[in-house]
């Protein structure tokens, strides 16, 4: 997943699909990378205990390079989350349609819901904090209740020719450090996003100005929705 060499950081997908399962011991069945001071009340932990975990079905894998393949990330794992405790987000179907998406979180085969809904909240929170210009607020975040687990790697040219301009970059060991990371360069790197402006849509991508849709399908989809409007 991770290749030391290069520090690129390859993701999996199953193909088969995922499902939710009930589990008894939730807190030892599964080794999720959450080294974090999240926020865990006794009776929170316990329902979230409760909701099990979601397990790959161990299909064919479908790889692919979060860095590169996807840029919304972040953004799209902080929108499950929903403050408003009726709605009760992310539900067991945003779980799988995300997974379904982006594969877990950690590396296995199976992580708590619990977990999901953890990092979807702090993202979500931290998120805010960017979008409101609360810098302050963002960085407490990040630096008293995230731990990602990151590696550094000393980077050159990237032909391998001597150079030098060498850098230290930090580089991402599972998809919940890729997802923080990701955020955190909105932050120090100025890398704006903008969501899909697709009904139902809830990717996101690097802004620009000339463009309004994350792929061409949705740009249809935007386009027969305006002409039902028209025609009603």
């Amino acid at each position: 997943m991770y290749d030391q060499l290069t520090g690129e950081l390859t993701w999996h997908v199953d193909m088969a699909g995922y499902e939710i399962i009930e589990t008894e011991n939730l807190g030892s069945a599964q080794q999720t990378n959450l080294d974090a001071n999240f926020y865990r009340p006794d009776k929170q932990e316990a329902y979230y205990a409760r909701r099990g975990a979601v397990r790959a079905k161990g299909g064919e894998l479908r790889s692919y390079k979060p860095s590169i393949d996807a840029p919304g990330l972040a953004r799209r794992l902080a929108g499950l989350y929903d403050e408003d405790p009726l709605l009760n987000r992310p539900t067991d179907a945003d779980v799988l349609d995300f997974v379904s998406r982006y594969g877990l979180l950690s590396a296995g085969t199976e992580m708590p819901i619990r977990d999901v809904i953890y990092t979807s909240k702090y993202l979500y929170l931290f998120s805010v904090a960017i979008d409101s210009a609360d810098k302050h607020r963002a960085r407490q975040l990040f630096n008293e209740r995230v731990l990602p687990t990151i590696t550094v790697r000393l980077v050159g040219s990237k032909t391998g020719r001597p150079t030098a301009n060498w850098t230290l970059e930090p580089k991402p060991t599972d998809l919940i450090s890729a997802a923080w990371l990701q955020m955190a360069q909105e932050l120090t790197h100025g890398k704006s996003l903008k969501k899909c402006a697709a009904p139902d849509c809830l990717e996101w991508f690097p802004e620009r100005t000339n463009k309004r849709f994350c792929n061409n399908r949705c740009k249809m989809a935007f386009r027969n929705a305006q002409k039902h409007q028209q025609s009603d």
